[in-house]
C-alpha cells in the first residue's frame, strides 16, 4: 500500500465543512467560522475531514498499518496528569483515531508545522528546516524501536518548564480559575465564551448524571462522583458545536477539593471515513475506539478516561485538563532557538505513540516499524513534498473558505442560523497566506 497527496482537495471545502458541522450547535458556528476564515493553521485544525479526503493513497512509498490519532498537529499535544497522579507531556486528543498507514499522523503533522508558520513570522526557508528536522527525529525515533515517554524527570527544555510547572499546580489552582464558592459551595463559573449554563429543566442534567453514576461503579467510589454543578463546555476547534459538558463533582471533599469531569461527544472517525478501504475493528462504540486506542497509544491514561453514554450516545469521560497546558509556540518562534528541538519531542512522541500500539488488532509490529524508520531517514524527500502539498491544499482550500465566510455564503449562514452580514473587508493579510 502506497501514499500520495493530491495537490488540492477533491471536493469544495465549503461544501465539506457545511456537511461536517451540519446540526452542531448554531450559537457556536459562527465564532468557529470566523475563526476558521482568519488563519490557515486554525483551519487546518477544523478541518481534518478535509486533510483526509486530499490524501491520494498511490505514490509515497510503502507504509505500515498503525494505530493512529488521526488529527496530529502542534496543538495536540499537552500535559495531563494520569490516573496514577503522575504528569506526562504527550499526544492529548484522539477523537480521529483509527487503524490505518502511520504516514496519515505524520504528514498532518509536518503539514501542520508549514500551516502554522506565518502567523509565527516564520519564513518558508525555516519552516522547510523544522520540518526536516521533525521528520528525521520522528524516522529516528521509530527506527530505534523502542516507545519512552516524557515526564519530569526526562524532559528538558519548554517541555521539561511546561511539566515542572504543572506537577507544581494543586487542584484547587485549577478550580479557582473555572469556579467560585457561594455560600460555602463550590459552583462553575459561567464566563459566557467557555463555560455556559444549562437549564434547570434541561435533559442534559439528567444524563450527565446518570454518566456520573455509571464512573461511580466503573472507580468504586460512588462518592467522589456526586455531582455539585453542571455547564456545557465549549472546547477544541474541529469538534467546536458537538455536545460536551463539565461536571464539578465532590471529588476528595467540599468544597476546595472537588474535581471537574468532562464529558465530549464520540463522533464517527473521520480519517477511517476518507479511507474506507482500511477496514475497522468492530467498537461497541465510538467512545469506546477513542479508549482503547488512546489507553494503547499514550504513556498513561488522563485520569477516570471512560467510554460512557448518555441518552444513548457515546461519550468520552475524563478529568478536566487546561487548555493552558500546551506549548506556546509564539514565546518559542521569537527566540527560534528552542523551537526546533520542541518540535523534534513532539515527532518523537508521534513515533512513540505508534511502537506503542505495533502488534494490536492487526496493526504492523515493531519490525515493520523500524524498517520504515529507517528508509524514511535515508529517502526523506517525497514525505518533505508531500507535507509541502498538504500544506498548499490546506493553504487552498482556506483562502476558497475564507472568501466564502466574508462573502456571506448562506450555507455558512444557513448553519450559524444567522442573517448575512455585511462582509469583512477582503483586502487585509490573513495568517497563512505566502
Amino acid at each position: 500500500m502506497a501514499s500520495r497527496v493530491s495537490p488540492r482537495p477533491r471536493l469544495d471545502p465549503v461544501d465539506l465543512v457545511c456537511a461536517v458541522n451540519s446540526g452542531r450547535a448554531p450559537e457556536l458556528m459562527r465564532r468557529k467560522f470566523t475563526a476558521m476564515s482568519q488563519d490557515a493553521f486554525v483551519f487546518l485544525r477544523a478541518t481534518a475531514m478535509l486533510g483526509h479526503r486530499a490524501l491520494d493513497l498511490s505514490a509515497l512509498p510503502q507504509t505500515p498499518l498503525g494505530w493512529v490519532c488521526g488529527d496530529l498537529h502542534l496543538q495536540n499535544f499537552g500535559c495531563f496528569r494520569g490516573g496514577n497522579r503522575l504528569v506526562y507531556f504527550d499526544l492529548n486528543d484522539f477523537d480521529e483515531a483509527a487503524r490505518l498507514p502511520v504516514s496519515v499522523d505524520l504528514l498532518r503533522f509536518l503539514a501542520s508545522i508549514h500551516a502554522a508558520s506565518p502567523g509565527l513570522r516564520i519564513t518558508r526557508g525555516e519552516s522547510r528546516e523544522l520540518v526536516a528536522a521533525a521528520l528525521d527525529a520522528y524516522a529516528a525515533a521509530l527506527a530505534r524501536g523502542k516507545a519512552f515517554w516524557l515526564e519530569r524527570e526526562t524532559a528538558s527544555g519548554p517541555i521539561g518548564a511546561l511539566l515542572r510547572q504543572v506537577e507544581k499546580r494543586k487542584r484547587r489552582s485549577l478550580l479557582a480559575a473555572r469556579t467560585h464558592v457561594e455560600g460555602g459551595c463550590r459552583r462553575i463559573a459561567l464566563d459566557g465564551h467557555r463555560y455556559l449554563p444549562l437549564a434547570a429543566r434541561d435533559p442534559a442534567r439528567r444524563r450527565v448524571a446518570a454518566a456520573l453514576g455509571e464512573l461511580a461503579r466503573t472507580y468504586a467510589n460512588p462518592r467522589f462522583f456526586e455531582v455539585r454543578d453542571i455547564a456545557f463546555r465549549v472546547a477544541g476547534m474541529g469538534s467546536l458545536g458537538v455536545p460536551r459538558y463539565v461536571a464539578l463533582v465532590q471529588g476528595k471533599a467540599d468544597p476546595d477539593r472537588n474535581a471537574l469531569i468532562d464529558f465530549k461527544y464520540a463522533a464517527t472517525s473521520s480519517a477511517a471515513q476518507a479511507m474506507p478501504q482500511f477496514r475497522q475493528p468492530a467498537w461497541p462504540s465510538e467512545a469506546a475506539r477513542v479508549v482503547a486506542i488512546q489507553d494503547v497509544c499514550q504513556a498513561a491514561s488522563p485520569a477516570f478516561l471512560s467510554a460512557v453514554r448518555m441518552g444513548g450516545a457515546p461519550f468520552v469521560a475524563r478529568e478536566l485538563q487546561p487548555v493552558e497546558d500546551r506549548i506556546a509556540l509564539e514565546p518559542l518562534a521569537r527566540g527560534r532557538a528552542t523551537l526546533a528541538p520542541t518540535l523534534q519531542a513532539m515527532a518523537t512522541l508521534a513515533a512513540f505513540a505508534q511502537l506503542r500500539s505495533a502488534g494490536r488488532q492487526q496493526a504492523d509490529g515493531i519490525d515493520a516499524l523500524m524498517a520504515f524508520g529507517g528508509d524514511v531517514r535515508a529517502r526523506p524527500s517525497s514525505w518533505l513534498d508531500a507535507a509541502g502539498a498538504i500544506d498548499a491544499a490546506n493553504t487552498a482550500a482556506f483562502r476558497a473558505f475564507a472568501a466564502a465566510w466574508d462573502a456571506g455564503d448562506p450555507r455558512l449562514l444557513a448553519l450559524c442560523n444567522a442573517t448575512p452580514a455585511r462582509p469583512a473587508p477582503s483586502g487585509g493579510t490573513r495568517k497563512g497566506k505566502r
